[in-house]
């Protein structure tokens, strides 16, 4: 029998394809440089901002819920940086839809197997994940 988290990861990875994604863009990238900037930024903002995890807020969390789970006070914080750290690199936040068809986009849209090549963000992109949940670009 499953248990319950399981189900829950299941079905987060399989909705992952069906809505709307929010990533950083900058037009004609080249997707290695979007991965580089990308960790670069990630990097930065773990160094610069700490895990803060509060006890008091894990214990009552537990005591309301049953369930002990790690709270990061600075979370909000890090992901800030993070996203500051991509805007002074020339990136800008979009929303992109999912891919109709989500096979043809990991086949044909740009991606990790495919880094070297740029990618076009218009009216008709979308993105959807490959396995790793790394993002892939596409034009539908």
């Amino acid at each position: 029998m499953r248990t319950p988290a399981v189900i829950m990861l299941s079905a987060a990875i399989t909705l992952t394809g069906c809505v709307a994604q929010e990533t950083f863009v900058k037009n004609k990238m080249r997707y290695s440089d979007y991965e580089l900037d990308r960790a670069q930024c990630e990097t930065k903002s773990s160094q610069e901002i700490a895990v803060n995890r509060s006890p008091g807020a894990e214990i009552a969390v537990a005591l309301l819920t049953g369930a002990y789970s790690v709270q990061d006070a600075n979370a909000t914080a890090r992901m800030r940086n993070y996203e500051a750290c991509m805007i002074s690199k020339g990136y800008q936040r979009v929303e992109l839809p999912p891919c109709k068809n989500a096979n043809e986009a990991r086949v044909n849209g740009v991606g990790p197997l495919n880094a070297s090549n740029r990618v076009t963000i218009s009216s008709n992109s979308c993105a959807t994940n490959d396995n790793a949940g790394r993002i892939i670009f596409y034009q539908q």
